[in-house]
């Protein structure tokens, strides 16, 4: 047992995700590189290739920037396009005479439409690559933000964000991925807190901003900038979105890989790199030949990176050749992990409850006794902007440290399990937060009271999507996309179902049974990470024994 983490007993050698991170045995890595500074004894996994054009090579101040940049277009994305009409339900009341659920709907329609599309645009990412869609996808997400800004009516302002929602589903789904395309296992933890920052913790910085420009300037201003954000947007991701994908050979996906042999990786990857700098290949080297062309062929090396004018091509290569049907549908097949159900409904209903609130706001605190205008209902939301956003920040700074520490402790070995620790805090903040929330809204206390109960439950959504999400993207990263888009879906679908009745919801049983509720669903559902994290190695050895999608694939082949 590791730290607590069941053992397998299947025929494997070696489960995927399990990473030697610490170099406790220098004799047997030598071949393998290591991190610089204060991380010289971590072992790199996965193992960079010598090809400049693997992103893993490229200097990380580029790679931090590029993820500042997503992070920069995210917020903008989720946090402008949906929790915006929040904020403005007054205003649309009062300007189109509707009621809170028509305004609720505003948001329910797109993010059917964002869910439908979701595996479409991911199986088309996972195929030609991430740059290519998201140069279209920002330039739907300007396109439709043009047509709300100028819609006469409620049903010009559904068409004008049906078109937004076609741009949403990448930033929804497939972002998250660019940590596993970027990061070492040992970064990925502070750069997933800065991700989680950016996607949940100021994802109601649009919302607050909106709220005051509706209120002094009227409600289409709110579209009008939010559409000079997103054509600054378009510039950098034509200028600087540069190709993240990498067909890297499998010897180098140290974590991903099937058997405890490291002296067998380790010796070809010594293979691969001796052959390429042109050492003559010795009678042991020679039975490896064979791998240095496939590497060559996989990665395309060419023995420089590629000029900044290729670097901005529009799309590069094909990066799987599996049908799209396949990947469209490839999604739905991991539901079958009981791991990965877990994390994806624990995901969608979390962040759904703080989309939940935001469609409440109007009608909670719209009318008496609290009868807050426009600009105060957006001020609501700097509660949770604030503690969502500390949140991430502290848990950024120990979610690296914790990892790196349990390997310590567990003879250095890393299991993707040990991101589950954090999850401590949780339940804590659940409690406190949802169930103070209700009782509080229900005896009408101070709205800055509200804001700040809001903003300890928000905290729990934070802790729980990058506790979740980090662990997703270290034991199943080569699932990693179809893991975000199966939780964006059943978010997605599940708020379109939720749109319908939340707020009779609230009108019928109050703010005490509606949030006591919510709190009690989601206790149930952080009780699930006990069960991934004492049985998630053992899941992961059974999945990667009945890999699901090989089957799949060869079954393709065969008919």
């Amino acid at each position: 047992m590791g730290f607590g983490v069941l053992e397998h007993h299947s025929s494997l050698e070696h489960v995927p995700g399990t990473a030697l991170l610490q170099d406790v045995v220098p004799a047997e890595t030598a071949h393998l590189k290591k991190g610089s500074g204060h991380d010289s004894d971590v072992v790199l996994v996965p193992q960079p290739s010598s090809n400049p054009n693997d992103p893993l090579n490229w200097p990380l101040w580029q790679r931090d920037l590029i993820l500042v940049m997503f992070c920069f277009l995210t917020n903008v994305c989720v946090g402008g396009i949906g929790p915006l009409i929040g904020v403005l339900a007054l205003d649309f009341v009062v300007a189109w005479g509707l009621n809170f659920t028509q305004v609720t709907l505003l948001s329910g329609y797109p993010l059917a439409l964002v869910g439908a599309m979701g595996p479409i645009v991911a199986a088309l990412c996972h195929k030609y690559g991430k740059r290519p869609f998201f140069l279209l996808s920002t330039l739907f997400l300007f396109a439709g933000t043009i047509w709300c800004a100028k819609a006469t009516g409620y049903q010009s302002m559904i068409g004008g964000r049906m078109i937004q929602s076609i741009g949403t589903a990448i930033f929804e789904s497939v972002t998250f991925t660019l940590i596993g395309d970027l990061y070492f296992v040992h970064q990925r933890g502070s750069r997933m807190a800065i991700y989680v920052v950016a996607q949940v913790g100021l994802v109601l910085l649009p919302s607050l901003l909106t709220a005051v420009i509706s209120q002094r300037m009227g409600w289409p201003w709110c579209f009008w900038i939010l559409a000079i954000f997103l054509g600054i947007g378009i510039l950098l991701v034509l200028f600087f979105g540069w190709e993240t994908q990498f067909n890297r050979n499998h010897l180098y996906e140290l974590d991903m890989a099937s058997r405890d042999d490291l002296t067998y990786h380790m010796k070809n990857i010594h293979v691969i790199e001796e052959l390429r700098s042109g050492k003559t290949a010795t009678a042991v080297e020679a039975d490896a030949v064979h791998l240095e062309r496939t590497v060559t062929q996989a990665s395309g090396y060419s023995g420089k990176r590629d000029s900044y004018l290729k670097r901005m091509k529009p799309w590069t290569t094909t990066y799987s050749k599996e049908s799209l049907l396949q990947l469209v549908i490839r999604p739905f097949y991991i539901l079958l992990n009981p791991a990965i159900l877990c994390s994806v409904l624990l995901v969608a209903f979390f962040q759904l409850w703080n989309v939940v609130i935001n469609f409440m706001l109007g009608q909670l605190f719209g009318l008496p006794p609290y009868s807050l205008n426009t600009e105060q209902l957006g001020y609501l939301t700097a509660g949770p902007m604030v503690l969502g956003t500390l949140t991430c920040v502290l848990f950024g700074g120990v979610s690296d440290r914790i990892a790196k520490w349990a390997a310590t402790r567990n003879g250095g070995i890393y299991e993707p399990e040990f991101r589950l620790l954090s999850m401590i805090f949780a339940p804590i903040l659940n409690c406190a937060g949802y169930f103070a929330f209700g009782y509080c809204a229900a005896e009408g206390k101070s709205p800055v009271i509200m804001s700040v109960l809001w903003g300890v439950a928000f905290s729990s959504c934070v802790i729980v999507t990058a506790a979740t999400g980090g662990y997703m993207v270290d034991a199943y990263r080569n699932v990693g996309i179809e893991v975000f888009v199966v939780s964006m879906f059943v978010r997605s679908f599940v708020f379109f179902g939720f749109s319908f009745f939340i707020n009779k919801w609230l009108s019928k049983w109050g703010p005490k049974g509606v949030f006591y509720t919510i709190a009690g669903i989601n206790m149930v559902l952080i009780s699930t990470t006990i069960f991934m994290y004492i049985f998630g190695k053992r899941i992961r050895a059974w999945w990667h024994k009945h890999d699901i999608f090989e089957r799949i694939e060869a079954r393709g082949r065969t008919e």
